[in-house]
């Protein structure tokens, strides 16, 4: 119980800088991609560099968790704070500057101004999440994590350039599909090649984004990973054989979860259908399914109990 409890805070700030993360990237990925200024001012590169974020995130949960390490972080302090509010006044200026850039102001300084106040942002908010004290003592202490995490990252991200090949088939999937449940419903569409439904109120288009090859590409990775770390506590069956259902359930939600965009999009307001349809709103859904799926597959999963690597480290600091 100890161990959860001086564990347990260090995963809870993790968690709050990856909901800040997604929150933030939420509210100004729409603006660019809305914009038409994703591949023209070099931002292209944040939808890729965000998911390999987040999978280095999960990933250094797993292997704290699979440690075990104990842990005593500083408390929160009046100086986190500060670090947020220069993470914000740093998002302030990136906002800013895209907001000239979509004005048709494409001068190199606001496109350069741009990308820097997006990565300070997250970074300053990465301080001010986890403590500028804990960062030190945790770069010691759970240095094999982070550089094994940094690789692991760095390992999805050519997977998921590999896998984003694949997007145009299931994207042509995600609209057969949809479509077939929008007339169940008599909702009219027509279907225009490539990847386009369009509707008497306004148009959408799946783009890679949309297919759900990012979803897949993430489950994989950590499904993988997952399976590395436990090998030896896995009924082996079992995890081959739940896989190809796991990824066609995430699939098939996916396809509800577009489905039910345009239907808000229909019904409600057409502006839901082209605002929530890039944001991160699919990065949510899939760590919802994630945590859903591991919740109740993996005890059936494990069917031995060879032990784990309970190598104790404590940091110095007072604890939560």
């Amino acid at each position: 119980m100890r161990r959860l409890k001086t564990i347990n805070p260090l995963l809870q700030r993790v968690i709050v800088f990856s909901v800040l993360f997604v929150a933030i990237s939420g509210a100004i990925g729409p603006r660019i991609i809305s914009g038409g200024i994703l591949f023209s001012g070099g931002f292209a590169v944040y939808g890729g560099a965000g998911k390999t974020l987040l999978f280095s995130l999960i990933s250094f949960g797993l292997l704290v968790r699979r440690r075990r390490l104990l842990v005593a972080l500083q408390p929160w302090r009046p100086a986190d704070l500060g670090w947020i509010v220069a993470s914000a006044a740093a998002l302030a200026l990136a906002w800013a500057n895209i907001a000239r850039l979509l004005a048709g102001q494409h001068q190199v300084q606001a496109i350069a101004l741009a990308h820097a106040g997006l990565i300070l942002g997250i970074a300053l908010l990465a301080v001010g999440c986890l403590g500028a004290k804990n960062l030190r003592s945790l770069g010691s202490i759970y240095r094999r994590e982070i550089v094994a995490s940094l690789a692991l990252g760095a390992l999805f991200y050519l997977f998921l350039l590999a896998v984003y090949a694949l997007w145009r088939p299931l994207a042509s999937v995600v609209l057969l599909c949809v479509r077939g449940l929008l007339a169940l419903g008599g909702l009219h569409a027509v279907m225009v090649p490539p990847n386009s439904l369009i509707f008497d109120k306004f148009g959408i288009t799946v783009a890679e984004y949309c297919s759900g090859i990012e979803s897949i590409a993430l489950f994989t990775g950590l499904y993988a990973i997952v399976g590395l770390l436990d090998w030896a506590r896995l009924n082996r069956f079992r995890y081959f054989a739940i896989f190809p259902f796991a990824l066609l359930a995430l699939f098939g939600l996916n396809i509800l979860r577009v489905y039910g965009l345009i239907l808000a999009g229909y019904y409600i307001n057409p502006e839901l259908a082209f605002s929530l349809f890039h944001t991160y709103a699919g990065m949510v859904f899939f760590m919802l399914y994630s945590a859903v799926f591991w919740a109740v597959a993996y005890k059936y999963l494990i069917t031995t109990s060879a032990p784990l690597d309970h190598k104790h480290v404590i940091a110095k600091g007072n604890p939560l």
